[in-house]
């Protein structure tokens, strides 16, 4: 898989409803796509049969790991998942980009 131009989507998913944060996920990829990045959605990754949160984290961060950057969306900071993702792509490197507020 190339890397160059991939950037993972880091949003809030837990304690959402799935649909809201699946659709969220879908329009920024989209505009992420007309900029020229290939995206990776948490939503575009197989998590097995029955996951688990750490099922879940491990496979984002497999995912993160293949990207040359990284997306923080609006309220990531709240969320131990897309800290947790934060962090690992400030350990290895990659560039952050933060959604930046509407307004």
């Amino acid at each position: 898989m190339t890397t160059e131009r991939t950037i993972y989507i880091s949003l809030p998913i837990s304690g959402r409803d799935p649909e809201e944060a699946r659709q969220e996920a879908d329009s920024v990829k989209h505009a992420l796509s007309r900029q020229g990045y290939r995206p990776v959605s948490p939503f575009d990754i197989c998590h097995g049969k029955h996951p688990q949160y750490a099922d879940y984290i491990c496979n984002d961060l497999r995912a993160l790991a293949d990207c040359d950057a990284i997306f923080m969306c609006q309220g990531w900071n709240a969320s131990r998942g897309c800290r947790i993702e934060h962090k690992f792509a400030e350990e290895f490197g990659k560039r952050i980009i933060y959604q930046q507020a509407e307004e």
